[in-house]
């Protein structure tokens, strides 16, 4: 996987709870993205749909979850690579033999009403 300048900082921000609870969620779906995210990620802060069935996905949050951009430090919508980076690291650490692509299509730093990210597995 490429690390860009962000990766470090995004696996250091999920590694110890968003990841634990995304591989449980991964196990509960029978390891099936359709299944994770066409239904199970459909609840509280987040939001998911399924674009092209084993293919491609959509992943929303309805707010802002970064910690630096709740607290004030960060403002740019440069940051939002961070996240970028950090749903990678997830996916690559559930499913480690598969490729995956993920596009930043909207962002609340970018002035959008949520956060929405495509996924592509290759």
């Amino acid at each position: 996987m490429h690390q860009n300048k962000y990766y470090h900082e995004a696996v250091a921000c999920v590694k110890d709870h968003v990841l634990p609870a995304q591989r449980e969620l991964y196990e509960r779906a029978g390891r099936d993205f359709d299944v994770v995210y066409g239904r199970l990620m459909n609840q509280g802060m987040y939001f998911g749909r399924v674009i092209e069935p084993n293919h491609s996905y959509e992943l929303g949050y309805h707010q802002c979850t970064c910690p630096k951009v709740l607290d004030g430090t960060v403002t740019s919508p440069e940051h939002c690579e961070c996240t970028r980076q950090s749903i990678l690291y997830i996916l690559h650490e559930l499913a480690p033999g598969k490729h995956f692509k993920v596009e930043i299509l909207s962002t609340i730093l970018s002035g959008s009403d949520k956060c929405r990210f495509k996924i592509v597995v290759e």
